[in-house]
């Protein structure tokens, strides 16, 4: 036999050995199902059934489903959702609620961490584990994990279909309640399309989670063995012992950090994965879309619901458009995984119209039931006397919240009435404005618009926000937070600065086009700005509704239709043009003394941010020197007008310095 005929036989016996693996991994899985999800199983590429089959054969499942978010998959995992007692019927028709343990309420930032190989950085901000190491552990605790219980997998677009941003996404669970989440925030797909996503996008997102063994109360029961591990070198999850859909519902933040990766390897300075919302508002027959990024718990999707065109709430996938040259948008998702304390009638009428209308699917978790109806911190019900919630039996004389800061809904986008049919579109909305805002008590005025693209990448990076509910553990105390992404951004702050001014920067941007960036803040405290009354309590200077106004001002800052004042920070709105849409928008007085308390400059507490953030970003390796230079011409600009003006700077004071300095 010469050389051909040996390498050809050889090229026949591994396209063999390939054939029998399939079919024996096909006979398996089959042996699981009934004769209409084997169907289903025929449709999948090897590229799906394999992972099917290595999940399976670790966690040992007495069943498999495969749902391909069908009316009839979905009326199965409905009901075995009731069934597992995972989701209860509430009055309303279509709502039903889902209760997390006690102490299972929040993202596990202690026990999330990235599996990598020993060269492949990692952000400062976040864990390590060595690549091997970690596998080795978290596949010894996922043996026989489902024994006696069926595993559901699900094919998820994350994007409209059909997007060229889309993450084809496998998730196997056996919990019914995230998949039923999962079918309210997420595209599903059949495997056939799903098989064909793949192969055109050249990778696969797999998510494998169990709730583990449950308790009496049908809880998590071993929640010290709970983990969060993400392999980014192949893009696979595994998440363990848990409920909490902030760690149990992979598509959102767990593939949200892969879609990062991905771009980074992939996409560098032409693609974004943001923690943003994505809304738009109508102005002189002109939708001018925002995209804007808050930590967990600050506000963002209240923000996002002032737009008249909604298109997500959370999480944006920014990319070039090649032939307008355009910036754009799509949502990963099509859902709202809200958080619900606070929301209320007089405040968020249009989310409450959802919450309360009966037909409609929504699934409330971790509040208070009484009478088979749900209540909330600040709901703007009468209050029940007592109730069950997510922690027992409850009283209004316990002392005890009746809801936890991080209770939920989940509901699907296009259940509200400024739902935007364009969520749907592959290519996407065109951006005008990038917003990044944080829980700020102190120190930044309520609205700057950068001066250009590298000044509207370090008002991103800046941001510093008080920690929320959202985290298990959190005090309140203020932590870095840069483009409220750091926490889902697994590669090196250095690169990720280096990704977004590359973004920016790219040749194939049209440069009118280039969206105008606004560091907000909505959380300045009265005691920051002047003294408290005898008696008074300390708390916001605004309130929730003005939100609307300060969107609606940055949409005409950014088309130039309103004059703006220049200080070494950025842009910043004038008096008369705010005291207008006050009047118009809200029926509101909105006073002289109020605009210059939200707008003036602390000089000091400018100083120190800008000093913090040199010093901490001087230890992130890779930042680019532009960085830099920003904020050190922000610091002697700012020391600059000091020495004339004096330690706080009110609007007034720059418009009459620059009238006497400016030709």
């Amino acid at each position: 036999m010469n050389t051909a005929d040996r390498q050809n036989n050889r090229h026949a016996q591994v396209s063999s050995t390939s054939v029998f693996r399939l079919e024996t991994m096909k006979s398996y899985l089959a042996g699981l199902m009934d004769q209409a999800d084997s169907a289903k199983l025929m449709l999948c590429s090897p590229a799906i059934i394999e992972p099917i089959f290595n999940g399976a054969t670790r966690l040992n499942p007495t069943s498999l489903f495969l749902n391909t978010g069908s009316a009839e998959d979905m009326a199965y995992i409905r009901q075995q959702a009731l069934n597992h007692n995972e989701e209860y019927p509430l009055a309303t028709t279509g709502h039903t609620y889902h209760f997390d343990g006690p102490k299972d309420q929040g993202r596990d930032t202690v026990n999330t961490k990235y599996l990598a190989y020993a060269d492949t950085p990692i952000s400062s901000l976040q864990q390590k584990l060595d690549h091997r190491t970690g596998l080795v552990e978290v596949r010894m605790m996922m043996d026989d994990l489902m024994v006696n219980k069926e595993m559901i997998v699900s094919f998820i677009s994350r994007g409209p279909i059909g997007s060229k941003v889309a993450d084809p996404t496998l998730q196997l669970t056996d919990s019914y309640y995230v998949i039923h989440s999962e079918y309210l925030l997420y595209r599903m797909v059949g495997p056939e399309t799903f098989s064909r996503d793949v192969e055109e996008q050249g990778y696969l997102f797999i998510n494998c989670h169990s709730a583990g063994e449950l308790t009496a109360d049908h809880v998590s029961a071993d929640l010290e063995e709970r983990r969060i591990y993400m392999d980014v070198e192949r893009f696979r999850s595994y998440s363990i012992n848990n409920q909490y859909a902030g760690n149990s519902i992979a598509p959102k933040k767990i593939n949200h950090r892969f879609a990062n990766m991905n771009n980074l390897r992939r996409h560098f300075g032409s693609r974004l994965d943001e923690h943003m919302f994505i809304t738009g508002f109508d102005l002189d027959g002109e939708t001018v879309y925002f995209a804007g990024a808050y930590p967990s718990g600050c506000g963002k999707t209240g923000t996002a619901m002032t737009g008249d065109a909604l298109i997500g709430d959370d999480l944006a996938k920014i990319f070039i458009d090649e032939e307008s040259g355009e910036v754009r948008a799509v949502n990963p998702e099509k859902g709202m995984f809200g958080i619900i304390e606070g929301v209320n009638r007089q405040d968020d009428p249009e989310t409450m119209d959802v919450l309360e209308r009966e037909g409609q699917e929504v699934i409330f978790s971790n509040l208070l039931v009484h009478d088979q109806k749900p209540y909330w911190q600040d709901c703007g019900y009468d209050i029940p006397a007592r109730g069950r919630n997510f922690a027992g039996e409850w009283t209004k004389d316990s002392g005890s919240p009746m809801s936890h800061k991080n209770a939920r809904f989940t509901i699907s986008l296009d259940r509200l009435a400024n739902y935007d049919p364009a969520t749907e579109d592959p290519k996407g909305v065109k951006l005008s404005c990038l917003v990044f805002g944080g829980r700020d008590y102190t120190t930044m005025p309520t609205i700057v618009m950068a001066h250009d693209w590298m000044n509207t990448v370090v008002h991103g990076a800046i941001i510093r926000s008080a920690t929320t509910a959202t985290e298990l553990g959190a005090d309140g105390s203020e932590k870095r937070s840069p483009f409220a992404n750091e926490a889902f951004f697994p590669g090196p702050l250095g690169q990720y600065i280096s990704h977004y001014k590359a973004f920016g920067e790219n040749p194939g941007i049209d440069k009118d086009c280039l969206p105008s960036g606004f560091q907000v803040n909505y959380w300045l405290h009265k005691s920051a700005r002047r003294e408290l009354a005898p008696g008074e309590t300390d708390g916001l200077l605004g309130e929730k509704q003005d939100t609307k106004v300060w969107m609606r001002i940055m949409a005409l800052m950014h088309q130039d239709k309103v004059a703006t004042i220049w200080t070494p920070i950025g842009l910043i709105p004038k008096y008369p043009d705010l005291q207008r849409l006050f009047s118009e928008l809200l029926d509101k007085e909105y006073s002289q003394e109020l605009y210059t308390q939200q707008f003036s400059l602390y000089i000091e507490n400018l100083i120190h941010r800008i000093d913090t953030s040199i010093e901490e970003f001087a230890q992130e390796q890779g930042m680019p020197d532009e960085f830099f230079h920003t904020l050190d011409t922000w610091r002697r600009d700012l020391r600059a007008l000091e020495s004339v003006i004096g330690p706080v700077v009110t609007p007034a004071q720059v418009i009459e310095y620059a009238a006497a300095h400016m030709p």
